[in-house]
């Protein structure tokens, strides 16, 4: 049997024949002109549309600052948008210009509505830092779109089918009201990359669904009649509208992609240099600026501090990323059994004055034999005195200590619990000068004092013990870098006051909580001085 060449065409032809004649027998179903009448009395100009546009808007904009998607998803039922976003598809679809002028008005009236009442909202509101609803919608990539055009063709269809028209206006209403409510957030508080990532993702949306509808209503053979010509333009015009949103949107999903890949990476590589050390990260940060080094801020929690561990942590990520790496990391030495031997007393000081501190133990070492005369103990004291009250009688010492800028207070506590193991027969009491208390500090997006925080705590109950000081003010600080956890920024921050309070209240004082976060200068202050700053409780000794 000959094989003949030109059995592909002939199948082909067929296959091009049963769909017109499919897509044929549908068009006999539809009502066209009664579809066209509907949507264009639905997309018209009205009162009502503008209001319910600014209601749903209102809404969705408490539902943004609350974080609440039940919130979101009231109001998108609400949302009046898919009238004359199917004008706009439908007339583009039949070349009814005068109705796409229509619909671009109704339309352009409604997002000014929309974003105007969110502006305003958000002025108004106290409520004003960045939640994860928020920044789900200030960086568009290739699935929003295609969530688009799958809304767009449904949309199209309930209203050619004349049926469930209301349930897929809630889906569409999903895809646009709520970047506008961004929108309208980022003009309020300044922040031109949250309001122009959130409109470009409108826009996305927008001309996405309005395409869409635009394609499903040819094939319902709307504006048949205009002839080959106009669905050729009409098929030029669609193609590069979708390739030209599929470019940018493509290259977003591959950065979040490269994103969520390396900040795994970098977790995975941290503990890598404190192999059988038994160490744990306490928080890591990674950040990806477009013309600098990625930069990894991370704090680890180990028995045994190792120090070239930022150098060879570097050599790796910058080897597995092929981007440079810059990383900050913290070494937090921790000692579970907290004996006090000279080593011991280096763990339980701040790790910020270890390096000061090893002179004054290495002399309080050699004074160890010393014993119970006023001059040995004088002579043990590392530290330069402001007012004694020494009894040698009575072998009761109260020791004041000048000002130092070298010495914190876990570094005076070390030093009175190390005077008291070489005179145990004395009562011994050092009075640190009065300074601001160490921070204590907290695993990021927790309200769970940190170990190291822990230390920090019972060496300023130490403090304020010795100081005679009973009242305090306890302030809690949140960081950015918290955002997605379960507390949001302000309550995280009041959270952690209320942690440290209720320490210090069992401890016997008096404590006030306060939490602290300043949505609008709260990313200028981390990049002054550190997220990590933020991760903290501060207490203040009051009157």
């Amino acid at each position: 049997m000959a094989f003949d060449k030109s059995e592909p065409s002939g199948q082909m032809n067929v296959l091009k024949r049963r769909a017109k004649l499919f897509l044929r027998q549908l068009a006999r179903k539809i009502d066209h002109q009664g579809v066209v009448d509907h949507v264009r009395d639905e997309g018209q100009m009205s009162g009502r549309y503008v209001f319910m546009a600014v209601m749903s808007c209102a809404i969705a904009t408490l539902g943004l600052l609350l974080s609440s998607p039940a919130v979101i998803i009231g109001a998108m039922l609400i949302s009046p948008l898919m009238g004359p976003i199917m004008l706009m598809g439908f007339s583009l679809s039949i070349l009814d210009l005068s109705a796409m002028r229509r619909a671009i008005f109704s339309m352009a009236c409604g997002v000014v509505a929309a974003i105007t009442i969110s502006f305003l909202i958000v002025k108004l509101s106290p409520l004003t830092e960045i939640t994860p609803e928020i920044i789900a919608r200030t960086r568009p990539n290739f699935f929003d779109l295609l969530v688009a055009i799958f809304s767009g063709l449904a949309g199209g269809y309930a209203v050619i089918q004349r049926k469930g028209e209301t349930i897929v206006g809630v889906a569409i209403a999903t895809a646009l009201m709520p970047p506008l409510a961004v929108t309208g957030y980022g003009l309020a508080v300044g922040s031109m990359p949250v309001a122009g990532g959130s409109f470009f993702l409108f826009m996305t949306n927008l001309l996405a669904i309005a395409l869409s509808v635009t394609v499903l209503s040819r094939l319902y053979s709307f504006g048949a009649g205009h002839g080959k010509r106009g669905t050729l333009w009409q098929g030029a015009m669609i193609v590069t509208v979708f390739a030209a949103l599929s470019v940018p949107l493509g290259l977003a999903l591959r950065d979040i992609a490269y994103e969520t890949t390396a900040i795994n990476t970098v977790k995975s590589a941290l503990l890598e240099p404190f192999s059988g050390h038994d160490s744990r990260i306490s928080d890591v940060s990674v950040t990806f600026p477009k013309k600098a080094d990625i930069r990894v801020d991370a704090t680890v929690l180990t028995h045994t501090q190792v120090p070239d561990a930022e150098t060879r942590l570097v050599a790796d990520l910058t080897k597995r990323l092929g981007r440079p790496v810059e990383v900050n990391l913290g070494q937090v030495l921790i000692d579970e059994d907290k004996k006090l031997e000279a080593e011991a007393f280096l763990r339980m000081a701040d790790s910020s004055i270890a390096a000061p501190l090893r002179a004054e133990i290495s002399r309080l070492e050699k004074l160890g034999t010393l014993r119970q005369s006023e001059t040995e103990l004088r002579a043990a004291v590392p530290f330069q005195l402001a007012a004694a009250d020494i009894d040698a009688e009575k072998q009761t010492a109260t020791l004041i200590a000048a000002p130092h800028n070298g010495l914190s207070i876990s570094a005076y506590r070390t030093m009175e619990e190390g005077l008291k193991l070489n005179f145990p027969d004395w009562t011994i009491r050092i009075v640190p000068p009065v300074s601001e208390l160490p921070l204590i500090a907290f695993d990021n997006g927790e309200n769970v004092i940190s170990p190291a925080g822990e230390s920090v705590l019972g060496d300023s109950i130490w403090a304020l013990e010795h100081w005679s000081t009973r009242t305090v003010e306890v302030v809690g600080y949140a960081s950015t870098a918290g955002a997605l956890q379960r507390f949001d920024n302000r309550n995280l921050a009041y959270q952690r006051a209320v942690t440290v309070a209720d320490r210090l209240t069992q401890a016997g004082f008096t404590a006030s909580p306060v939490g602290e976060y300043r949505a609008y200068r709260q990313t200028a202050d981390e990049k002054q001085l550190g997220y990590q700053r933020f991760q903290t409780v501060l207490i203040r000794p009051g009157s």
